[in-house]
């Protein structure tokens, strides 16, 4: 269950938390920050308090938490008991003064919502159903088997945070206290929009209602609805309510925004103009009801429903539409330009391409069946233009037109029963295995509309076992709850993605496939959606994308395990995201990919590996780092800021002195920064020592400059030396590591192992390229070439685009200066 409670946040936190809140955050060299906004808190003054075993799930489970946790737990333990009814002034009394600290609220007011849990749906069919009255009802009890019917007598209040309060009464008059929760198509509308859709008035039918009592209002209990699935608008003639008759008088009722089918359609291309699509799909349905136009209406509907992401029943109002046989030559195009579009979204492209070639010398529909024929392309072969892409990726939030690819791999679980993602024959390093547009997305430009300023958001998620100030998450979660609203097939795909350990177990990924009926009213969804799921989906798999505060879930690479030593590079082209294999691999091994920045501590790493997602790494690379021990890397950590401070001086000084000084430092550090490495450590991880990688960078930039400045080519050779060890950091195998002399003879053009390419991209290819440049001062332009060469395969393992994209590359576009000759 989930409750609200507006005003100042008074919550105790537990003493770890308070040690990193009273802490000020340095601000030199930006240090990595955990949290967001004033709660965030730098990373050093977190690993300070941490013990140094391992860490556990309890670990996190922070003190408000486990109250809120052991709170439902004894509520549950409880056994259910008539209560006194609700009194209806005090009710309305408590709703005013809601309203009221709404209307006074600012950007500093904090917004504090507690997920509890178990949080409740009904998978009930209506004629499984009977019905009950308010006097029935009993707290500490989800009334299995039965439905309510009752009539708000109030208007819909905003509560700040996740929930809509209504005063509601029976049919026998009884008042009762509703807490609407999770109904997403109204959370970010506006007060007009709530006032439409849930009027005074408004018939309800609450299936298996759950019933509780309020802790600091005991004489208020109120009936919590948490999945939108579970409260359905009545219609009067709706066959349910026949036999209704209400006993309370004077009750004002649905007063309809209109009467009859050409006002509604005014109305609903008034909502439409001004963006309101739900309402606007409500108008359009009275409109259809009425038999107002009807094929007019559910064209109007389908373009709305194609605004609102609901592409099934778009695509069933145009095929209505067009099966009727009414239509003009120009409604039958239009008609058609909205079924293709729903195809398109679905992915139906076949269907797009047959469609459209049934229109001959429409230039519009040449252009459909153009498109449709690349998505089809694009998803056998996994053929892109990809450097189309990567100049596309250059503006801000940019959403690519491409269809998935799924390449040879499988989702199944090992031996342990442990899910993860396989691949079902050979690949090379390179190979193109995902790319994967998101299936559910949150822009930067999705803003609220709701006239409620905006405030702090804090919730404290019990199920996730995790308090957050972030609201992107939740509205995250909104955008899922309306994506699956009219998509069976993608809500049973997000029920087979990790939904956290108080939920149940996932469904089969992936999921048969289903189809969905079209939505008879676009108030209730066509799913029962299980709202604490769907939560758990979003806070355990959403990926935070570049740009400022988007966020999107993918289906595929969610199912995809974390390592280290990941055996596939992950990257993001847009809102696209890219999975390629990293080596050559056999067949029915495991893909994976790193959740988080591969060269962060071993300490940082599992602090948020196991906040986070609940586990504790134990690729090669985290079991070697133990192995070093703990003060082994607190060494490791303090070298690794003096050498961020070289880094950081190496940009401002220009002097010889100075550049020998930071030189002299920078080789003392790194060769201290080797020794807290054990002897083993190496064999174990194949040469990999991720926090190695950025001070070696340091130390060959100091030494570059120290070469510039007192030009001496000496010093050539050494920034050379430091960069070759710097890729092997970094995981790459280098087959000639000679500066001078004879070229080693082999079967290799270049002088590196291409079974694998390094771990980190913009390391490894500027790395080449500038140990490409050294060589051409040095007037080696063997070595110019080969290592110019080994830059080019890097870029074309990332990328897949091979040279136009590495020339396009804005990273590697300085360092090309010099040696565009030579490509």
């Amino acid at each position: 269950m989930a409750f609200t409670v507006p005003g100042r946040d008074t919550m105790n936190l537990d003493v770890i938390k308070a040690v990193l809140e009273s802490a000020q955050a340095s601000k030199r060299n930006a240090p990595r920050m955990i949290g967001s906004g004033k709660g965030a808190v730098p990373m050093d003054q977190v690993l300070a308090v941490m013990p140094r075993r391992k860490l556990t799930r309890d670990d996190f489970l922070k003190s408000e938490t486990k109250h809120f946790k052991e709170k439902a737990d004894r509520e549950a333990s409880l056994p259910p008991e008539h209560v006194p009814l609700v009194n209806t002034s005090d009710l309305m009394g408590t709703l005013k003064a809601t309203w009221d600290l709404m209307e006074k609220q600012t950007s500093m007011s904090v917004n504090q919502v507690v997920i509890q849990w178990p949080q409740k749906y009904s998978t009930a069919k209506m004629e499984d159903l009977s019905r009950i009255h308010v006097v029935d009802l009993m707290v500490r009890k989800t009334h299995k088997g039965s439905y309510l019917v009752c009539r708000t007598c109030s208007p819909a209040v905003y509560d700040g945070g996740i929930g809509f309060l209504l005063c509601v009464d029976d049919p026998k008059g009884d008042t009762v206290y509703l807490k609407l929760y999770n109904f997403v198509l109204l959370l970010e509308a506006n007060q007009y929009e709530w006032d439409t859709i849930l009027p005074i008035g408004t018939i309800l039918l609450i299936r298996e209602p759950s019933y509780y009592t309020n802790a600091n209002v005991t004489d208020l209990p109120y009936i919590m609805v948490e999945s939108p699935s579970d409260v359905i608008l009545l219609e009067s003639d709706n066959p349910i309510i026949s036999d209704v008759s209400w006993k309370r008088e004077g009750m004002k009722t649905i007063q309809p925004r209109a009467t009859t089918g050409e006002a509604w359609k005014a109305e609903g291309l008034n909502d439409f103009k001004a963006s309101r699509w739900f309402t606007s799909a409500v108008c359009f349905t009275a409109c259809i009801k009425l038999g107002f136009e009807i094929e007019v209406s559910r064209l109007n509907r389908a373009e709305v429903y194609l605004r609102m992401g609901w592409n099934n029943s778009a695509l069933h109002d145009a095929q209505a539409a067009l099966d009727s046989g009414t239509l003009s030559d120009d409604m039958v195009r239009k008609a058609a330009n909205r079924k293709i579009k729903a195809l398109y979204a679905l992915g139906r492209y076949q269907e797009v391409s047959q469609l459209a070639s049934s229109f001959e010398g429409d230039k519009v529909m040449a252009e459909w069946i153009t498109k449709a024929n690349q998505r089809m392309e694009e998803r056998t072969t996994g053929d892109y233009d990809w450097l189309k892409l990567y100049k596309g990726a250059e503006k801000k939030s940019f959403s690519p037109d491409i269809a998935d690819y799924t390449g040879p791999v499988e989702v199944k679980n090992d031996s342990d029963g442990l899910r993860g993602t396989y691949l079902t024959r050979e690949v090379k390093a390179g190979e193109l295995l995902m790319f994967h547009k998101p299936s559910v997305r949150l822009s930067p430009s999705d803003k609220p509309r709701t006239s409620i300023p905006p405030s702090i958001f804090r919730m404290i998620h019990v199920p996730a076992l995790r308090t957050t100030e972030d609201k992107g998450n939740h509205r995250m979660f909104c955008k899922a709850v309306q994506r699956v609203w009219d998509d069976r097939h993608m809500y049973d795909t997000l029920r087979a993605l990790y939904g956290g350990e108080t939920a149940e177990a996932p469904k089969p990924f992936p999921p048969p496939l289903s189809h969905s009926m079209p939505l008879e009213r676009p108030t209730q969804p066509c799913v029962d959606i299980d709202v604490e799921y769907l939560q758990g989906v979003i806070s355990f798999n959403a990926f935070r994308l570049d740009d400022d505060g988007g966020q999107a879930l993918y289906a595929a690479p969610s199912l995809m395990n974390h390592s280290c030593i990941p055996s596939a590079h992950a990257e993001f082209i847009g809102d696209a995201y890219m999975v390629r294999a990293r080596r050559d691999m056999k067949k029915g091994e495991e893909v994976t990919i790193a959740y988080i920045e591969k060269q962060a501590s071993f300490d940082e790493k599992r602090y948020r590996l196991m906040s986070t997602w609940r586990f504790n790494c134990e690729c090669g690379v985290c079991k070697a780092d133990d192995e070093d021990g703990y003060d082994a890397r607190e060494i490791r950590r303090t070298l690794s800021k003096k050498m961020d401070d070289i880094g950081e001086q190496s940009s401002v000084v220009c002097d010889e002195a100075s550049f020998r000084r930071l030189a002299t430092e920078a080789k003392k550090f790194c060769d201290n920064m080797k020794r807290t490495y054990h002897e083993e450590h190496g064999k174990k991880t194949g040469g990999l020592k991720y926090e190695l990688v950025q001070p070696l960078r340091y130390y060959g930039t100091v030494l570059r400059h120290l070469g510039v400045v007192t030009n001496d080519q000496s010093y050539t050779k050494q920034v050379i030396e430091v960069k070759m060890q710097e890729l092997i950091a970094s995981g790459l195998k280098i087959t000639d590591m000679s500066v001078s002399g004879a070229l080693h003879k082999g079967k290799n053009t270049i002088p590196v192992d291409t079974s694998q390419v390094p771990q980190f991209y913009e390391f490894g290819v500027i790395a080449a390229l500038e140990i490409a440049q050294h060589f051409r001062e040095l007037s080696d332009n063997k070595r110019v070439k080969r290592w110019l060469n080994v830059a080019v395969w890097m870029e074309n393992i990332y990328s897949g685009g091979g040279l136009p994209v590495f020339k396009f590359r804005e990273a590697t576009a300085l360092a090309i200066v010099g040696l565009s000759d030579l490509l």
